[in-house]
């Protein structure tokens, strides 16, 4: 949103969502017995071997943790492992060869499960496994179900909104920020390597929200194919000749925007108030949106590898089952503006939480943005390797 795009801010905000997580109510066992659907539930715990490749752990690793402390006779120990969506799928395909899967469940961003499932290393969850998850057709939000059904059920979106592309901005230096991707490119003429973003083919979120929202803004006649972006590559083309060298982290956009070597970069509210908690920028780095926004769906999911044991695939349906409940969901505020999943509401979350969302949420902004911009899904399927060749060619073999 991706080396994991939030890998540097994982301590402080596992610090606060687990201490906001000590406060919820304890949560419900898991059924004696799997619902239809599903295998069987095994008969001793077993140990969850989860690989985060998206930085989605930092906020969903309280939602995991509840569940195996609610469920001993299930879950016996957690272990976490990282990566990045460009080795994910060279991971879990060796691991299969060799008959010696090590990962129950895998977390990754769009990107990253448009690649896994080209590869066919994933499970289709939906419809196959549907009865022993909620019902999404009911209770996902419109955006989330949109994407969700863009990648045929391979996987299950398990955070998520549509929160980006917008411009964060020194107040200091910038009286008058961009409102159109005109004014980018004006504003970036005139003060070249001032504005920065990540490179796009790193997995970085609020890149690629830029690029997939780029062909809506700008006008070019289908917007899901970068094939056919002659204005959206003519537009990066030109603007790539003013940007400052790529990032490869999101996250050192934003160190170089509180150091003072960038005075606008690309980001999402979810990475502003995340830069904000942790201490990175300041109350003098606001945020602008686009005139008329697109916003793309940023979403984070759970995959599970095929070759999996029926036991440990009843254990991990159990799991995303719980994850999506409101009341856990709640618990990632106040890191998130939206939900997947229709019923969350500020008032659900601890009041440490509630204060944190209100001081470093952008609440006003958040709520504005979502008022006015028209959600899209971001690329996805053969599309995505299409769109980084492309951005690679054209855009980051140029600078």
């Amino acid at each position: 949103m991706k080396p994991s795009r939030l890998a540097l801010v994982a301590a402080a905000l596992t610090a606060a969502l687990v201490s906001a997580a000590a406060c919820a109510p304890p949560e419900p066992t898991a059924p004696a017995s799997a619902p239809p659907g599903a295998p069987e539930l095994p008969t001793s715990p077993v140990e969850l071997r989860i690989l985060d490749v998206s930085g989605v752990l930092v906020l969903t690793k309280p939602l995991i943790e509840n569940f195996a402390k609610a469920n001993p006779k299930l879950v016996s120990k957690v272990t976490y492992e990282s990566g990045t969506s460009a080795d994910v799928v060279g991971k879990l395909y060796a691991q299969q060869q060799s008959g010696n899967l090590t990962t129950d469940l895998v977390l990754t961003g769009t990107e990253g499960l448009s690649l896994l499932s080209k590869q066919k290393t994933v499970l289709p969850l939906v419809p196959n496994y549907a009865g022993a998850l909620p019902d999404l057709d009911a209770q996902m939000t419109p955006g989330a179900l949109k994407l969700q059904k863009a990648l045929g059920g391979n996987g299950v979106i398990i955070s998520g909104q549509a929160d980006g592309p917008v411009l964060a901005y020194n107040t200091k230096t910038v009286t008058d920020p961009p409102r159109t991707p005109q004014q980018l490119l004006d504003w970036a003429k005139a003060h070249p390597g001032r504005f920065g973003y990540a490179a796009v083919p790193t997995g970085s979120g609020p890149a690629n929200q830029l690029v997939d929202a780029l062909p809506y803004l700008l006008g070019d006649a289908n917007p899901t194919d970068p094939g056919s972006w002659t204005k959206t590559w003519a537009y990066l083309e030109e603007l790539n000749k003013y940007t400052a060298p790529y990032a490869n982290k999101t996250v050192d956009t934003f160190d170089a925007l509180a150091k003072g070597s960038l005075d606008i970069a690309v980001s999402e509210t979810g990475w502003d108030v995340q830069m904000k908690q942790k201490g990175t920028l300041s109350d003098q780095f606001a945020m602008r949106a686009f005139d008329k926004p697109h916003t793309i769906m940023v979403a984070q999911w759970a995959a599970v590898p095929n070759g999996i044991d029926p036991g440990r695939l009843a254990v991990v349906l159990a799991l995303v089952k719980h994850m999506l409940q409101p009341e856990q969901q709640a618990l990632t505020i106040p890191f998130r503006a939206a939900f997947p999943i229709k019923g969350v509401d500020l008032t659900m979350a601890p009041a440490e939480a509630q204060d944190q969302y209100r001081r470093f949420g952008s609440p006003e902004f958040n709520a504005a943005l979502i008022a006015e911009a028209t959600p899209q899904n971001p690329v996805v399927g053969d599309h995505v390797e299409l769109k980084y060749d492309t951005w690679n060619d054209r855009i980051g073999s140029k600078k």
